[in-house]
């Protein structure tokens, strides 16, 4: 996912952003979320420094690899590291104690043994240290690359040699001052002693070989480069070995079948390896492809993920224009009642056109099958995040904010869509130029069609309570028929919020925070907040009656009853532009500029 701005919730409490979807006397799964909610990350993603817009940044030479494979390679490393201590260990052991004469003290000599002793160590601590580091960079894992298995090669080098041409004194002698079949049985001897060497020492090589190919991502050409650099080198070693090892030149040609055959072996399976992981990662690149690929459009980022879809940040490819992108989860696709849930929201979402309300741009099925729509991008934030990172709003802006989702809200009705979902992290507020501190209703993912009365056409199953239980209505949190109304209810709630910092209706669980909507009052908003009006007070208490017949009828009562408020226009243009020009520095950039952007997958690689 993007990088989210956590903002802190007010008391410490978590926070409210998911919508809880439960059955009566049951506590609920967040497995039955059902929301998707635009929060802080969504509408604004967080970002470091915002890039230089007039350049796009690009991958140098060194850093091909995309971030998943780059993590592998690292952890590969590091796996290699560690595992290499093993047979080192061994070796080292066998040298010091003469445990196995053949790798003892008196085959490697002391040159052999404190290089044997030096990898081990390096080997060991830096495989310890990548565990306490976070994935490198690939021009640094390609230098650590050269460094782990050169100091391999190296150490297997030496020690070939060294083992193959350490010829006790004594047959020299005997061979000096002896003539007899005994000077043949010693170097018949010594010579089945040089083939055994030869095969332990190349089939060290084979696994180098083959580790290395399986272990580190290489395209084919550099992967039988490194290969046929690795068959060599033993094979030279050989050479020196048969011109210089009295029991070597008995039988060259044993040597070398042993050699090649193992060389051979790993040699093959090396190339391979190498051209199956690449074109495995052909493969992943191209399903990692198709991935951000939905109709006309590519994902450029993840922004959010709730229970029904997942949003991203993308772009149309001949507009160029940037969008939210909201696909259903794959879980969901042989789901007919939430294949239908998706299909209504975007289907009721797109009959409204109030600057208000978030606007639809398109609709399509992808070519596996997902479906998606595509809205507008918000470059704001929420208002949870709005009063969770400035605290409490001034009554007039609560009001000129409020008066807004009443439009929204107004046209909904007029349609005769109840939203259901009305709360402060599905409210954005953006600085749109003029006017400022513009909002927009978002997530008609839980909207209720009131001309759907047939059992068929409802989406809800029986028994089931869909919304966020701190702002839905008393007829919401009991399963009851719901109108209009219930939404100005959960609109009365958020203000609450926006006035006092805190949520009307909070308990410790889902199922206490319910029954408070059904039966509680709660605590009245002066006590949070002395300078609220008194006329403000009076229509949040009314929007909270738990009386459908004593609130507002209407989103247009409502609207009209805020605008005849005090202060209703103490919150002017040139302090909501006074306000957002202050506050720029310490709010998250927009991350719009999509030619600055990498692709990024779910799990956040490139």
């Amino acid at each position: 996912m993007a990088s989210t701005t956590h903002v802190p919730r007010p008391h410490g409490r978590p926070s409210p952003d998911r919508t809880r979807e439960m059955r009566l006397g049951q506590a609920d799964p967040d497995t039955d979320t059902t929301d998707f909610t635009l929060s802080a990350s969504a509408v604004a993603p967080a970002s470091g420094p915002r890039p230089n817009p007039g350049r796009r940044p690009a991958k140098t030479r060194q850093d091909r690899l995309d971030d998943a494979t780059r993590r592998q390679f690292h952890a590969r490393l590091r796996l290699c590291c560690l595992i290499a201590t093993v047979p080192l260990g061994f070796f080292f052991v066998s040298s010091v104690t003469n445990f196995i004469d053949l790798f003892g003290y008196a085959a490697v000599g002391p040159a052999g043994t404190v290089l044997c002793g030096v990898v081990l160590v390096a080997l060991a601590a830096l495989g310890v240290w990548m565990f306490r580091t976070p994935p490198l960079p690939e021009r640094w894992l390609r230098v650590l690359e050269v460094a782990v298995f050169g100091q391999l090669a190296l150490f297997f080098a030496y020690w070939q040699f060294a083992v193959q041409t350490a010829v006790p004194a004594y047959l020299y002698q005997a061979v000096a001052e002896r003539t007899d079949p005994v000077r043949d049985l010693l170097l018949r001897t010594e010579q089945n002693r040089v083939l055994a060497a030869a095969l332990v020492v190349h089939f060290n090589w084979l696994l180098l070989i083959v580790f290395h190919a399986v272990l580190v991502p290489n395209t084919v050409a550099r992967g039988i480069g490194v290969t046929v650099a690795m068959i060599l080198t033993p094979l030279v070693i050989d050479g020196v070995v048969a011109a210089t090892s009295l029991p070597a030149q008995q039988n060259p040609v044993a040597l070398f079948a042993v050699a090649l055959t193992m060389l051979a072996a790993g040699g093959g399976l090396a190339v391979f390896g190498t051209a199956k992981t690449a074109e495995l990662q052909r493969q992943v690149a191209s399903a990692r492809e198709a991935v951000r690929e939905m109709g006309q459009y590519r994902l450029r980022r993840k922004l959010g993920s709730g229970g029904m879809g997942e949003v991203y940040l993308a772009e149309h490819r001949l507009l160029k224009r940037p969008c939210a992108l909201k696909r259903i989860h794959a879980r969901y696709l042989h789901s007919p009642e939430q294949v239908r849930r998706f299909q209504l929201e975007v289907q009721a979402t797109a009959q409204l056109r109030h600057p208000n309300t978030v606007e639809i741009y398109d609709y399509g099925v992808a070519d596996d099958g997902t479906f998606y729509y595509v809205m507008e991008y918000l470059p704001g934030m929420s208002l949870e995040d709005l009063v969770g990172r400035f605290g409490p709003l001034p009554p007039e802006r609560a009001v000129y904010l409020l008066r807004q989702v009443c439009g929204a809200l107004r046209e909904a009705h007029e349609h005769g869509l109840v939203h259901r979902d009305i709360k402060p992290s599905n409210v954005v507020v953006f600085a749109a130029g003029s006017p400022h501190d513009r909002v927009k209703l978002v997530d008609f993912g839980l909207v209720h069609t009131l001309s759907e009365e047939q059992p068929e056409g409802k989406i809800t199953r029986d028994g089931l309570i869909v919304g966020t239980p701190e702002y839905m209505s008393p007829e919401q949190a009991s399963g009851g028929v719901l109108d209009g109304r219930s939404d100005l209810f959960s609109l009365g709630s958020v203000a609450y919020y926006l006035l006092t910092g805190r949520e009307a209706f909070h308990r410790e669980n889902p199922m206490k925070t319910l029954m408070a909507v059904v039966s509680d009052t709660p605590t009245p908003v002066v006590d949070f907040n002395p300078l609220v009006p008194d006329d403000l007070l009076a229509v949040v208490a009314r929007c909270l009656h738990k009386d459908v017949t004593q609130r507002f009828q209407s989103a247009a009562d409502l609207d009209h009853a805020l605008a005849d408020c005090r202060f209703t226009t103490d919150w002017t243009e040139a302090r909501a532009e006074e306000w957002w020009a202050r506050n720029a520095n310490s709010l998250p950039g927009t991350g719009t500029d999509l030619s600055t952007l990498p692709l990024r997958d779910s799990d956040g690689g490139e």
